[in-house]
């Protein structure tokens, strides 16, 4: 116990470290000789009984090993540094990082606009947006907050709700008046049903029964402002999330099909560790954030 502090000094000079990738500007950074730097990094690789980095004359590489200890020591930084901001002001500040990961649709869609208007309240947060969607892994990466699309949130972090996550199913007024307007799920055999490769089946409900549909066109990627854009091409009919057309559905460029049946209807929810459930920053920016979202939703 008595060389922890050590160990912890170590682990903040290999986090330096494996932020650049080279000892010279790690070393120029902190500046300290490039030789204890290089003597503690050995020392931490004894300490852990492991080898962290790969180095080459020319190159300083990650291990498996060394990448997990970084994630670690990049933990142990931040809190740091959201300590020290913490401490720089009063109880009533609210300042410091937030690290939020979403997924990239949300994100363009909301989070820009978010944490710009938080900022002009806020100027002494900062944000780190990591764009993803798994739900595996939030609870060792260190997120303050993830927003999720899910049916299940994880056990090991709170879950609140943010907005109901629906499918709306559209097509351009050029291409139904090409066509016709599909009044059953079955009609759409008979359309071109743009998709996603990998997630073809459309699920409709109505009252307690289900009906799914796989949808069959010549075109299909995987990525809905893409599949929007074709839609609005004239291309066929699209299911996406609806905050993604609502815009367009309101503009007219685009009308809402099967408006009778719920098309996978999900949630949002916002996720965060236990541990910071009482930081200031995190309660208010999701009070914004739930605010921004009310204000957007198109009224039923």
């Amino acid at each position: 116990m008595s060389k922890n502090h050590k160990k912890l000094e170590r682990l903040l000079l290999f986090y330096e470290v494996a932020q650049y990738l080279s000892f010279s500007k790690a070393a120029e950074h902190l500046d300290i000789s490039r030789s204890y730097l290089s003597q503690q990094i050995r020392s931490l690789e004894q300490d852990l009984h492991t080898q962290l980095l790969i180095r080459t004359t020319r190159s300083v590489r990650l291990t498996t090993e060394g990448h997990k200890v970084f994630l670690q020591a990049q933990a142990m930084h931040h809190n740091l540094l959201d300590l020290e901001r913490e401490l720089e002001h009063s109880g009533e500040d609210v300042a410091g990082i937030l690290r939020i990961t979403a997924p990239a649709a949300f994100a363009e869609s909301f989070l820009v606009e978010v944490c710009n208007g938080f900022n002009q309240r806020y100027p002494e947060v900062s944000f780190e947006i990591d764009v993803g969607h798994h739900l595996e892994d939030l609870h060792e990466r260190n997120f303050d907050l993830a927003i999720r699309v899910t049916e299940q949130p994880p056990q090991n972090m709170v879950a609140r709700t943010l907005m109901p996550y629906c499918h709306w199913v559209c097509a351009s007024p050029a291409y139904l008046a090409e066509h016709f307007v599909p009044t059953q799920p079955s009609d759409l055999n008979q359309l071109q049903c743009l998709a996603f490769p990998t997630w073809r089946t459309w699920t409709f409900k109505q009252a307690n029964k289900v009906q799914e549909f796989e949808a069959q066109g010549r075109f299909a990627v995987n990525d809905n402002n893409i599949l929007i854009k074709a839609a609005l091409n004239a291309q066929g009919v699209i299911r996406v999330p609806e905050h993604l057309v609502w815009e367009h559905v309101q503009a007219g460029r685009l009308q809402r099909l099967l408006a009778d049946f719920q098309v996978e209807p999900r949630q949002v929810w916002m996720l965060y560790p236990p541990k910071i459930e009482h930081s200031s920053r995190l309660q208010r920016f999701m009070a914004y954030l739930q605010d921004h979202i009310s204000s957007l939703l198109p009224k039923p």
